[in-house]
């Protein structure tokens, strides 16, 4: 009884403590990308009361003194000169990640530490959506080790065919989340569409890990750089773009993901459009000879 007491303890106070955790790194948050922050700004997103704000901003005090001073024409703390993120990840493309899911309706603006965001617009693309059934199925599949007997509709024929599929993992490539299998039919790993997934029911054990899969497991080195035929000073305007260093940028890829990769980019084939349409090249694509081959449109 002694143990399942002193459990239950630990266990609050973790609870406590992730609890705490998440009002400094909102203070973090507000300090960051508004510049100040109040304590009515703690008490009404967590809906604590103002006694346990003050000893948050007190521990916040204590732990980054360089941080924040009290401001009492704003009535708030605001972000001094010497102010260092140490709660919060202090990058852009955590904050606009964060607008994106506001922008698109994925996230709350109630549940979002950024307070009061600006005006932002999202470029609309088709919606790729995914059937609830289907995506439970196919994680319950992951998650046990089990295969399924799907029905599966391909550019190639008319007609559908079934075929046993081992799911092993989920990919987005920007456009469409599908699923890394290894197919049973093709013995062999492959890509499959939500969308043409008809049908799926259970079918026995998996024949397959993903740590088999070596096109998963393989990371390669993608360098992209400015198109040659650029003017010198349009390639330094893509290498600002693109945030290059020493005119060339570096991305870490998936072998199984390189051909979307590639086709985002514009450089599944070899590059032959002009400078104006081809503004960048794929720097490496001599060391990537041995890959290429497998680099190309899967089985979807």
């Amino acid at each position: 009884m002694l143990n399942k007491f002193n459990d239950l303890k630990s266990g609050s106070a973790r609870k406590e403590r992730w609890g705490q955790a998440r009002r400094l790194e909102f203070i973090d948050s507000r300090l960051l990308w508004a510049g100040k922050v109040n304590r009515s700004d703690l008490v009404e997103f967590f809906k604590i009361s103002p006694p346990q704000a003050t000893l948050d901003f007190a521990e916040y005090a204590a732990r980054a003194p360089l941080n924040a001073k009290y401001d009492a024409k704003e009535r708030a703390y605001v972000a001094m000169p010497t102010y260092a993120p140490i709660f919060t990840e202090g990058s852009s493309a955590r904050y606009l990640a964060e607008l994106h899911a506001i922008t698109t309706g994925l996230l709350s603006p109630d549940l979002s530490f950024l307070g009061n965001p600006p005006p932002s617009e999202i470029v609309s693309f088709p919606s790729r959506r995914v059937n609830v059934a289907l995506l439970r199925e196919t994680l319950s599949a992951i998650q046990s080790g089990r295969a399924l007997e799907i029905t599966y509709q391909t550019m190639a024929r008319a007609e559908p065919d079934v075929r046993c599929v081992s799911p092993l993992a989920l990919a987005y490539d920007g456009f469409r989340w599908h699923i890394r299998a290894y197919c049973h039919l093709r013995n062999d790993y492959r890509d499959l569409l939500f969308a043409r997934i008809l049908q799926a029911k259970p079918s026995g054990d998996a024949q397959a890990t993903i740590s088999g899969d070596k096109q998963w497991n393989r990371v390669i080195d993608i360098e992209i750089a400015p198109n040659p035929a650029l003017s010198e000073g349009a390639r330094r305007v893509i290498e600002l773009d693109y945030g290059m260093s020493e005119g060339k940028l570096k991305l870490k890829c998936r072998q199984a993901m390189g051909y979307y990769l590639l086709t985002r980019l514009g450089l599944k084939e070899q590059e032959n459009e002009s400078a104006k349409s081809q503004q960048i090249v794929l720097a490496n694509r001599t060391e990537l000879a041995a890959y290429l081959p497998s680099i190309v449109r899967p089985e979807l």
